[in-house]
């Protein structure tokens, strides 16, 4: 009868065996090849003719000598060709030079100052300019310019009288709107313009049908904080006078002045 330990016995001679083969078969069964080098005769082929002895003298590498270099040609001299000699000895004036240094630094130092004060200059144009065209488009003006110079905005002189016209002559700084009446025999009166300050003074006036101001104050978008600005637009709107008229009623509207840096 097989019983469970047999049957494991047997499996475990099996395998055994199997494993005691491969062993044999990788180590001991190795067949071994002569190597390639050792086939057929060998043929010394030496370096002499005839020869006696057992022992090989070693291999010495013959190395060819290199060819000498050519010598260079010195050319014969020729007593037509003229020698070349240094009669004067070059001499250094550590002075003059020191002078000429000085010299370039200082007309380095005078350009760079020129060139810093038209920078600053030409900032200063360019505010300017800047501050005059923001102030112009306050009150629905064409952003488009109008002059004879350069810049940007209306050109116009501090004395006249119209936001448009010649940029010469009787222009203006100031506006007004009274419902269509037009300015007296005096024109737009302008206000003293003794600080150099800007900005834009709008004057709510209220006028009697004789043309006469009767009553002034200070009106919405004015954007100037200077007191001395807005009195001498109050004086000026004040002493502003428009044509007469048939009617019994008073009439309101308003005066614009607009003030630039001089």
């Amino acid at each position: 009868m097989i019983t469970r330990e047999k049957i494991g016995g047997i499996i475990g001679t099996a395998i055994f065996t199997i494993l005691l083969f491969l062993i044999l078969l990788f180590s001991v069964f190795t067949l071994s090849f002569p190597p390639e080098e050792l086939e057929g005769i060998p043929v010394m082929f030496g370096t002499t003719e005839d020869a006696f002895g057992i022992v090989e003298p070693p291999i010495t590498e013959i190395t060819p000598a290199p060819a000498p270099a050519p010598s260079p040609e010195i050319p014969p001299y020729s007593p037509a060709e003229p020698l070349i000699t240094q009669t004067t000895e070059p001499t250094i004036d550590v002075e003059a030079q020191r002078e000429e240094e000085r010299r370039r630094a200082q007309l380095e130092a005078e350009r760079r100052a020129r060139e810093e004060a038209e920078r600053r200059r030409k900032e200063e144009e360019a505010r300017k300019r800047e501050i005059n065209r923001q102030m112009s488009g306050l009150f629905g003006e064409s952003s488009e310019s109008r002059g004879n110079t350069e810049g940007e905005g209306t050109q116009g002189v501090s004395t006249g009288n119209a936001t448009q016209g010649s940029p010469s002559g009787n222009g203006g700084i100031g506006s007004y709107d009274l419902g269509g009446r037009s300015l007296g025999s005096g024109g737009l009166i302008q206000p003293r313009y003794t600080v150099n300050d800007y900005g834009t003074v709008v004057v709510n006036i209220t006028v009697d049908p004789a043309g006469n101001v009767i009553h002034t104050e200070i009106g919405r978008g004015t954007n100037t904080p200077s007191a001395t600005l807005r009195e001498e637009a109050l004086r000026a709107a004040r002493s502003t006078k428009f044509n007469a008229i048939n009617s019994a009623n008073n009439q309101q509207g308003t005066i614009t002045y607009r003030f630039n840096l001089n």
